[in-house]
């Protein structure tokens, strides 16, 4: 029952991911974007509209995304506020490391990139602004999930399945877990070539008064300089930090500035 559940759901993202221009779509369209029947993608189509998820026009028999998203919207647009409540700190990372700085908010089924910072070597880690990462498989992935329970964590690899991205990935759930147990206990994590040959990543989450990651800070560079100590010291300094961004966070809440001091 619960796969069947969670299929439905993907199925309904899918087709909600073909309508994500704005435009109306026909319904043998969305149903090839989501490599579905069309009774299927009908069936679906029709429960998205009865709950305002999406609008039809019977006349045409074109499908749209609904207004219902403009309250999802304003919701996001809260989050982003963050994301530029958190920029100077980020400015200031990456000024220190020398190294690419990023920030991730959690998504359905991986984070997702909404802020990345380049550093100033000739030998760095490109910026990913606006690209998801695999929540097993980054340093950030990982700092966002090491605190969820083990039935999030369950549906999560049951949507998305631990994939090779490269020979390095983990992708055994045991020694996953134990990498989530370890950045519980130092309050970071790390990846070397996991997610991309050549690189390397380590990151610590921001937390909100619950105690639950409501965004991860990461900073990487070439696999070449990032060994054991220099993740250490790294990964160190990235909880310091991010202890710092989440009580600022918390008074700015309530009004209080962010601009980190000099």
């Amino acid at each position: 029952m619960t796969k069947a559940r969670i299929q439905s759901i993907g199925r309904a993202a899918a087709l909600l991911d073909a309508m994500g221009s704005g435009d109306w779509v026909a319904l043998r369209d969305l149903a090839r974007h989501a490599g579905i029947a069309k009774t299927t993608a009908f069936n679906l189509i029709g429960a998205l509209t009865d709950v305002g998820l999406a609008e039809h026009d019977p006349d045409k028999g074109l499908y749209r995304l609904g207004l219902l998203h403009m309250v999802y919207g304003r919701a996001v647009d809260r989050r982003l506020d963050m994301v530029a409540s958190i920029r100077p700190h980020l400015v200031r990372l990456c000024a220190e490391t020398r190294e690419t700085v990023n920030l991730a908010l959690p998504g359905p089924t991986d984070a997702i990139i909404v802020e990345s910072l380049e550093s100033n070597q000739s030998l760095r880690v490109s910026s990913y602004a606006g690209t998801r990462a695999d929540y097993h498989a980054t340093a950030c992935g990982r700092a966002l999930i090491a605190w969820r329970g083990e039935e999030f964590l369950k549906t999560i690899f049951e949507l998305a399945p631990l994939h090779s991205k490269t020979p390095n990935t983990t992708t055994d759930l045991t020694a996953l877990n134990l990498l989530l147990e370890r950045c519980r206990k130092t309050g970071w994590s790390f990846e070397f070539e996991e997610n991309e040959i050549g690189s390397a990543c380590v990151a610590a989450p921001i937390f909100d008064a619950g105690g639950q990651p409501i965004a991860s800070v990461s900073v990487a560079g070439p696999a070449a300089r990032f060994d054991d100590v220099m993740m250490r010291d790294m990964g160190t300094m990235l909880v310091e930090r991010m202890a710092e961004i989440s009580a600022a966070l918390q008074h700015h809440s309530s009004g209080a500035d962010m601009i980190p001091k000099a």
